[in-house]
């Protein structure tokens, strides 16, 4: 072996080495953020007409019309990933809406800031509504009908608003 050749062959070795430290290194310092979501739809539902945001939304709200004036909310998914998704130490709130009529909000809680989650999420019609299934890594799975943008101020944590105590995630809140 000629010394040019073995040249290529060190640069490669520390390339790969280099590439597999940083994995490795990832899964304990978060360098670099590898969570991603992917929407699927079925049933004459387009892709192009889903819009997901990733905000906070309190569950302290008087109603779900509310979670749409988030100034501070960032759009993760419009019609296709936009890579602006990020998983934090805690609550990640997520708004999926479709064609500006049909809306559902999520949590998905978070124990360690260096995880990072795959959103495999899929939107399809069922009986005349749409609902949303999801399959989160970390073993967070649910399939939820969508509500009605028109209906969000009857509503809180997408559940109807009931004046002696509400529902969350299937949780009664006291």
């Amino acid at each position: 072996m000629n010394n040019k050749a073995k040249k290529w062959l060190l640069i490669l070795s520390i390339i790969l080495i280099s590439t597999f430290l940083l994995f490795k290194i990832n899964q304990r310092i978060k360098i670099i953020e590898l969570t991603s979501i992917n929407v699927e739809t079925e049933n004459q539902i387009d892709v192009e007409k889903v819009k997901i945001y990733q905000g906070y939304y309190t569950i302290n709200r008087e109603n779900d019309s509310e979670i749409f004036n988030d100034k501070f909310a960032k759009i993760v998914f419009d019609g296709k990933a936009n890579g602006k998704i990020k998983t934090d130490y805690g609550e990640n709130d997520f708004l999926v809406i479709y064609d500006n009529k049909y809306y559902i909000q999520f949590r998905q809680i978070c124990t360690n800031h260096n995880d990072y989650y795959e959103y495999n999420l899929k939107l399809y019609k069922k009986a005349n509504e749409i609902y949303l299934s999801a399959d989160i890594d970390g073993g967070m799975k649910f399939d939820k009908p969508l509500n009605l943008i028109s209906e969000a101020k009857k509503l809180r944590c997408n559940e109807k608003i009931d004046i002696e105590k509400g529902i969350y995630n299937g949780i009664e809140l006291k």
